[in-house]
């Protein structure tokens, strides 16, 4: 064997070696706290999570169910991340919190969303772990919100910037914003609006694109909305960061005419409105 043979078997069983040595960091999985009667919806969603989290092939996942955390584990690796969260329904309203802890560290990170449907929270499991993960892996040590996006200077909007999901109208369970322009609105009802989003200078503008529904303004009487939405203009949104986990500014959409305390019609109107990065 020559001597660059024989240097570069050595390089090569030295980076073997190398990464043979990587260890996953731990991450111990509970079971999620509830109070609901329906123990196959619960186990679903367990289910569900634990397969996503197997999907991270950095982290090996230590199945510590049907235990529920009790605040602290006896891992003695220091990078031990604990997954474990809550599920609950009242009122046809979910509401799950899903929680993200290295005790040795001192770290946390926590999401917590509300659904009119069950299925939408499997739907969602897999944005919400990512963000989890994400979050917690930017934190210093203590509390790192899902909700709330590192405080410093507002610097000027990008598609790149804005990208992520929103809430903060009573009526909208979510607005997801996309990089290259475009998004989408869900309403609490179901209903889905496609958006386009443009940024000029500071402002952002998203607006309506394809053809108005009904289902559009759940603010107006049904019957009001069903004639109003055939020749509605677009639904727009002016916004402004004012921090960068806020956007604020007005809304132009159908608003109620109002007779003698009824709803008579509906015509253009503005309003004020905030979203909060999720």
């Amino acid at each position: 064997m020559s001597k660059y043979s024989t240097q570069l078997a050595v390089y090569i069983l030295t980076i073997m070696m190398m990464c043979s040595t990587v260890v996953a960091v731990d991450v111990e999985f509970y079971s999620l706290n509830s109070a609901h009667n329906d123990s196959s919806k619960i186990k679903m969603t367990e289910d569900l999570f634990y397969t996503q989290l197997l999907s991270l092939p950095e982290y090996r996942v230590v199945d510590k169910r049907p235990s529920i955390y009790s605040g602290s584990t006896d891992n003695p690796n220091q990078d031990t991340m604990i997954f474990h969260g809550e599920l609950q329904e009242q009122d046809n309203t979910w509401t799950c919190t899903l929680t993200l802890e290295q005790p040795h560290l001192n770290k946390k990170a926590q999401v917590t969303s509300n659904y009119d449907s069950y299925f939408k929270i499997l739907s969602d499991a897999k944005s919400s772990i990512s963000q989890l993960f994400a979050n917690i892996s930017n934190s210093s040590s203590g509390m790192a919100s899902s909700r709330t996006a590192p405080q410093g200077a507002v610097g000027a909007p990008t598609f790149d910037s804005l990208s992520g999901t929103w809430s903060g109208e009573p009526s909208v369970n979510k607005i997801v914003l996309l990089r290259g322009g475009r998004g989408f609105v869900i309403f609490n009802n179901g209903a889905s609006m496609n958006i386009t989003v443009e940024i000029k200078g500071s402002t952002i503008i998203c607006t309506q694109s394809g053809k108005s529904n009904a289902s559009f303004f759940p603010e107006l009487p049904r019957e009001v909305a069903l004639v109003a939405a055939m020749d509605a203009q677009p639904i727009t949104w002016t916004m402004t960061l004012s921090s960068n986990s806020t956007l604020t500014g007005t809304k132009q959409s159908l608003q109620a005419i109002m007779v003698a305390g009824s709803a008579v019609g509906a015509e253009m109107g503005t309003s004020q409105v905030t979203w909060t990065r999720q």
